[in-house]
């Protein structure tokens, strides 16, 4: 059974950590990663703008940051170890507004997005790949009791999303 450790690093935005790690933990297992193990942050926008700016040179705050432990001189180390996943709140909370979707439903498109990275998927490598990505996302989505209608903007929209 996966690992999961979720950590809020903000107050300001209630969050439900256990149906995060319950939400982690079924994305993991649908995935083969049974024995794997994660890492969760809830953060505010101005860690995430300093993560953003630190690790990617992007000077604005994002929604989700992945950091695989799973690339580098280092993978070896700890193989069920794969990385973190980074989600912004008040992000979250706006595509919430934004779109009139649960918070909740938002943090799980987040939190699968993130862990897709994780293991391999990189909608930045073109159209075939971020094909493949929207189509395990919304399988994913599925799994988690989301229905795919409730998310037609981000499929529309989706590599705007997460840029």
């Amino acid at each position: 059974m996966p690992v999961i450790q979720v950590s809020v690093n903000q107050s300001r935005i209630k969050i439900d950590h256990l149906r995060l790690e319950r939400a982690a933990r079924a994305t993991l297992n649908a995935l083969g990663y049974t024995d794997a193990e994660l890492s969760i942050t809830i953060v505010d926008d101005a860690e995430m703008l300093s993560l953003n700016r630190q690790y990617r040179g992007e000077d604005s705050t994002t929604d989700v940051l992945s950091f695989s432990l799973t690339e580098g001189e280092f993978a070896d180390v700890e193989p069920h170890m794969l990385g973190d996943v980074v989600i912004s709140a008040p992000t979250a909370e706006w595509i919430s507004r934004q779109h009139n979707v649960a918070l909740a439903s938002v943090l799980d498109l987040l939190l699968v997005h993130g862990i897709l990275h994780l293991v391999g998927y990189d909608h930045e490598q073109g159209d075939e790949p971020a094909q493949r990505m929207d189509m395990k996302t919304m399988e994913l989505m599925k799994l988690l009791g989301h229905r795919e209608t409730h998310f037609d903007w981000f499929w529309n929209h989706g590599a705007q999303l997460f840029s």
